[in-house]
């Protein structure tokens, strides 16, 4: 009889286990992306082997220090907590822009600051992000101010606030992801150009 009680409770515990289970709230699925783009731009005429550039500081406000994806404007933000940066903000993008220039630019002797200093770089790419902004499906905006630095004098040769806007593809996080990649092509042309002006 005992033993009968026994396997009984023992039923109704593994029971009240399971609904336990079943109701319990499954997590959401979090999204990781990437301002590198894994397709890089044809290289432009006239390689330049030689030629080395440091890349970075790259500096962003507060709002891009969080690991999750900010969208909207000014008035009004919105933080994807199902949808984050896969790494930092700033050293994303600097790794995107270095990519990108040595592409254009064709060199492989591109070094991004702090860390790969080794590379005697006479000239640094500076960029403060000022904004990367816009609403989902609508628009991705993406404002900066980037300087060409002379390393060796530490004196910028040339200074410039550039705006950029793509319209993403969907009303998907990813799809507005990838139009701020597109942002950071057209301005890695922009830079690739002003490099290719002074050289």
């Amino acid at each position: 009889m005992n033993r009968s009680l026994i396997l009984l409770g023992l039923a109704a515990f593994g029971l009240f286990l399971g609904s336990l289970t079943g109701c319990s709230p499954v997590s959401p699925q979090v999204s990781y992306y990437s301002l590198l783009d894994t397709q890089r731009p044809p290289s432009v005429a006239g390689a330049r082997q030689s030629l080395a550039i440091l890349v970075g500081p790259v500096s962003v406000p507060d709002l891009l220090k969080t690991s999750q994806i900010a969208t909207g404007t000014a008035e009004r933000y919105q933080l994807a907590e199902q949808h984050r940066w896969v790494s930092q903000v700033d050293r994303d993008f600097a790794r995107a822009i270095g990519e990108q220039l040595a592409s254009r630019l064709g060199t492989e002797r591109i070094a991004l600051y702090p860390q790969d200093q080794y590379l005697a770089a006479p000239l640094q790419v500076v960029v403060d992000i000022l904004a990367m902004e816009g609403t989902l499906g609508q628009e991705a905006r993406l404002t900066v101010r980037w300087s060409l630095v002379a390393t060796k004098s530490k004196t910028a040769r040339l200074t410039r606030r550039s705006t950029f806007s793509e319209r993403p593809a969907d009303s998907s996080h990813g799809a507005w992801v990838a139009a701020q990649r597109r942002n950071i092509s057209r301005l890695s042309e922009e830079i690739a150009a002003a490099i290719t002006s002074q050289h």
